[in-house]
């Protein structure tokens, strides 16, 4: 009977129709024959078979982007990847033209996306755009074995002209990854003059071997989908490989501006001169010194705030005018840098905006012209030197270097998301390029002062903390949410304190005072402050810094740079109370890594019948940085300092229970 059923089975899968990958669009049928006498990657959910990208100008600042997507899904797991995505700019400026999709099961069906499938969020209206435009669609009936294909073909009409970019690698393997780069000229269309511009970025060492296509095009063959285990590691566009492609078109002034750093700079400092007059509305006094620009920088962080705003096609990148800004009272960096370079020049400055790329990557040294600043701070020139931290020395002059989005950081330094950034001033003659000293970035310091007493396994009393420079990003969370939102961080990050302790928020300074710590008393109760287990106890470890994670699977090979960007000093200082005596595990260590660097002391003091516990820790972090040639020496540096502070908070806060 068993041998009868299985006859039965192999029949019907015999007999099972195959996938006919004629029915696919010619581009994927082609694709899918090639790979198929190819084993997939292992470990692989899905397996990209093409990715190709085809990018064209077609005149008047417009692109064309069109995109083919084959992947054959290896893994139920992968039936995720049904979902195509597409993030745009929105309303005028990107237009999803045409969206497609195809998935041949291995059952032999064919299941087509349906228009009515398609989904687009955060769209914007004709007079807007938005950078969180989304358009997406997903495939049905998605099976292990599947054969998904994806077609769109978009219409970019781009606020920084015609420009584009290819990236290579994503969280699945590729078989093969191709671009073509093409003018489409037409019966009245004259694209002779345009130059285009083709730049290669971080090819190295994720890609080996290319082959050169003609026009300037290029094809990869199997591309390693990017590590997810991999902690740690740079932003990708320091690091990934990337195809930026621009058109040079003399017709338009959008795409001239892409020719140099220099066109660049001059377009920039041409938008803002109009913009940056004086709102009238600033109640400032002062004039042109070092007390005018504090109170300018004063009154800007109590009346103004900053605010994402969405821009109309027309307006681009272009600033709002500052009198604008000052009457609507809000702006985003390009807006309140306008302001206040129209305040300064009130107070009797010039300035100008300076370019700058935060939080996603560091600008390079050796990239070409291309839209990858996302930020705009003030330049504001000076005659003679204020003796400021944030003052940068050029051919064109001296200047001092302002973020007007940070009310929380004084005149003359900058947070630390500028730490040894580079960036552009934008003169009317062209760029001058400036790297920020380590020197101009607020020292991020928090003091930790908690005096209370274990009663039982109750831990009670007075904490109090005293911020600089954002070490916790106490003074924003005070500025944005008040007393709750400061709480509310506490307990559930930093503090990290179980549900049944109990944190209140006593008082709290002014988060606009820059020129004191900004400081938060507490009063708190943790239930389970002290664990005893077979006579040693186990003091909560509030406010120690943490081991750091887990950054690379055991047996995998590194493939990311290692950097750490932590940053900070901590005096960690503590007396608790203890009815009984007790006896500190750890009296004192030092502990050095390429990351950090710390002292510890632990004390007990006969006080009564009971004892007094002072605690004391100084906590320096280093920000590091380990290339791809000594990354392996990285992730050895980053596993030996783990081991560190996990020893040391073992030891630092167990105690020996009823010692004489």
């Amino acid at each position: 009977m068993r041998n009868r059923l299985a006859l039965l089975i192999l029949g019907a899968t015999l007999l099972a129709p195959a996938q006919d990958l004629s029915r696919l669009p010619e581009w994927a049928a082609v694709a899918a024959q090639a790979a198929q006498a190819e084993p997939a990657p292992q470990d692989a959910e899905a397996w990209v078979l093409l990715d190709r990208t085809e990018i064209a100008y077609a005149g008047d600042g417009e692109i064309r982007l069109k995109r083919m997507r084959l992947l054959k899904v290896l893994e139920e797991r992968g039936t995720q990847y049904r979902t195509y995505s597409i993030y745009g700019l929105g309303g005028k400026a990107s237009r999803v033209k045409r969206l497609k999709g195809w998935n041949l099961r291995p059952d032999g069906d064919l299941v087509k996306l349906d228009s009515d499938t398609v989904v687009t969020m955060n769209d914007a209206t004709d007079e807007e755009f938005s950078t969180t435009t989304f358009t997406g669609a997903a495939l049905d009936r998605v099976v292990k074995g599947s054969l998904l294909a994806f077609e769109s073909l978009e219409s970019i009409q781009s606020p920084l002209g015609p420009v584009a970019d290819a990236p290579l690698m994503g969280s699945l393997p590729v078989r093969t990854w191709e671009l073509e780069v093409a003018k489409k000229e037409g019966w009245f269309t004259n694209l002779k003059a345009v130059e285009i511009k083709i730049d290669r970025r971080h090819f190295q060492p994720w890609v080996t071997k290319v082959e050169e296509l003609a026009g300037g095009g290029l094809r990869v063959r199997n591309l390693a989908a990017l590590p997810i285990d991999e902690g740690a590691h740079p932003h990708g566009s320091e690091v990934l490989p990337l195809v930026q492609v621009r058109f040079l078109d003399p017709k338009e002034p959008l795409a001239a501006m892409w020719s140099s750093w220099d066109a660049y700079a001059r377009w920039v400092a041409g938008i803002y001169g109009p913009a940056c007059q004086p709102s009238g509305v600033a109640e400032v006094k002062g004039g042109k010194d070092l007390a005018g620009l504090r109170a300018l920088a004063a009154w800007m962080g109590h009346g103004l705030t900053y605010k994402q705003v969405y821009l109309s096609p027309e307006r681009g990148w272009v600033p709002e005018q500052a009198p604008e800004v000052g009457r609507k009272r809000y702006g985003d960096c390009k807006d309140l840098t306008a302001f206040l370079l129209g305040e300064a020049k009130r107070l009797g400055y010039s300035g100008t905006p300076v370019l700058a790329r935060i939080v996603r990557g560091r600008l390079e040294a050796d990239e070409p012209p291309f839209p990858r600043f996302n930020h705009v701070i003030a330049g504001i020139r000076l005659e003679t030197t204020l003796g400021l931290p944030a003052e940068v020395s050029t051919p064109q002059g001296r200047f001092l270097l302002v973020d007007p989005t940070d009310p929380f950081t004084p005149i003359g330094y900058l947070s630390a998301v500028h730490d040894r950034g580079r960036v552009m001033i934008c003169l009317p003659e062209g760029a001058a390029w400036v790297e920020i000293p380590h020197a101009a970035i607020l020292p991020q310091r928090l003091s930790f002062d908690l005096k209370g007493e274990v009663v039982g396994r109750e831990l009670k009393g007075a904490l109090v903390l005293r911020e600089s420079g954002g070490y916790w990003g106490l003074r924003a969370t005070a500025r944005q949410g008040g007393t709750k939102a400061v709480h509310d961080l506490l307990l559930k990050s930093y503090l990290d304190l179980p549900p049944t302790a109990r944190l209140d928020v006593e008082t709290m300074s002014d988060p606009l005072d820059l020129d004191h710590p900004f400081e938060v008393a507490l009063r708190l109760k943790h239930p389970d402050g002290l664990r005893v287990l077979a006579g040693e106890g186990y003091l909560a470890d509030l406010g120690v810094p943490w081991v750091p994670g887990v950054i690379q699977r055991v047996g995998r090979p590194r493939h990311y740079p290692v950097v750490s960007s932590a940053r900070g000093e901590l005096a960690y200082r503590a007396e608790v109370k203890f009815a009984n005596a007790v006896k500190p595990f750890l009296p004192s260590r030092t502990g050095e890594s390429p990351f950090r660097s710390f002292s510890w002391t632990s004390q007990a003091l006969p006080e009564g019948g009971g004892t007094l516990l002072k605690l004391s820790l100084d906590h320096r972090f280093v920000p590091a940085r380990y290339g791809f040639d000594t990354r392996e020496e990285g992730l050895k540096a980053w596993k030996q300092d783990r081991s560190l502070m996990k020893m040391f908070r073992d030891d630092a806060l167990a105690l020996r229970m009823d010692a004489r």
